[in-house]
């Protein structure tokens, strides 16, 4: 039996690295909903259910990834303004949003998108979110059933940028 004061921050990322990344894909697309209702949940059924939900609609999305290609864009922090990187990237994505040029890229985007240029347009192209194994999510929802406080680390873990 695992104990939290085992499991810290940085186990918690290593273990559960495929459910955080299905959650930071949600995170990222502007679906909060997920990780709201983990900080907030009160019991590890809430938790379970969830999770479940969120792997379901990764999965989905997953099942059908479309290709990409164009000009990565890289902020420029001397001119203050993104800018199209000279070589073509080709990218596979599962969602992804239209911006104007020079319109700002929201913060979230960056959690697990790639923001592309293609002819005029700008976008934001999510990559599949990592589905996690069957052993990852039995750990998971175990250790959860232990200590709700893990579920509450992911969610944590999921809303930031990854290293």
């Amino acid at each position: 039996m695992m104990t939290l004061a085992v499991l810290d921050a940085e186990n918690v990322k290593k273990r559960y690295e495929n459910i955080i990344d299905v959650l930071r894909y949600h995170v990222a697309t502007g679906r909060f909903s997920y990780t709201d209702r983990i900080m907030s949940a009160m019991s590890p059924d809430v938790v379970e259910e969830t999770v479940r939900e969120a792997v379901r609609v990764a999965l989905s999305a997953s099942s059908s990834p479309k290709v990409i290609q164009g000009n990565l864009l890289e902020y420029n922090k001397e001119k203050k303004s993104w800018e199209p990187k000279p070589e073509k990237t080709t990218l596979e994505y599962v969602e992804d949003e239209h911006l104007k040029p020079g319109d700002p890229i929201p913060a979230r985007a960056r959690l697990h998108g790639k923001i592309i240029q293609v002819d005029n347009d700008w976008r934001i192209v999510y990559t599949p979110p990592r589905i996690p194994s069957e052993n990852e999510l039995a750990e998971f929802i175990d250790a959860v059933r232990r200590d709700l406080r893990v579920a509450k680390l992911v969610a944590s873990l999921a809303m930031t940028y990854p290293s």
